[in-house]
């Protein structure tokens, strides 16, 4: 009787490991999503920082990023959350920035556009920035006005 004790403990004890070590290794195998990495980089109009306004960017697939231009005119895109990154590969990038009054109501509409009107499209921007993993990514966003 303690011979069919210690064989059916120890069959069920292997049963047991092999299940463990199955959801252990099915855990790793769960679907992963596109890999996102920093990006802080510098909007310039006519050579000076643009002091405001957005960056949008869309990928050749998943989400796009958004970053706030800041005072300095540097931006960090977003794509899940505020800061943290964009989708490694190539984006198509727009800037939209206007010259809104802090005071401004919402009947007061957008105020004057600040930068051409080609920039604010990213399908027709002719913008681009190169997201790489493993590398900084620091781009400089030159745009030029008449």
């Amino acid at each position: 009787m303690l011979q069919q004790f210690s064989a059916s403990y120890a069959t069920g004890f292997r049963g047991f490991i092999m299940a463990c070590l199955l959801l252990a290794a099915g855990s790793g195998c769960s679907k992963k999503g596109p890999t996102i990495v920093p990006v802080q980089g510098r909007v310039l109009l006519n050579g000076q920082p643009l002091t405001t306004g957005s960056v949008i960017t869309i990928p050749a697939a998943g989400r796009g990023a958004k970053g706030f231009i800041q005072p300095d005119g540097s931006f960090q895109l977003g794509t899940y959350t505020a800061r943290d990154g964009a989708i490694v590969g190539p984006h198509r990038t727009a800037v939209v920035a206007y010259d809104r009054p802090a005071n401004a109501g919402p009947e007061s509409g957008n105020g004057k556009l600040l930068v051409p009107q080609r920039y604010v499209n990213p399908e027709s921007s002719g913008l681009n920035i190169d997201v790489k993993a493993g590398e900084p990514n620091t781009p400089t966003i030159e745009l030029t006005s008449p």
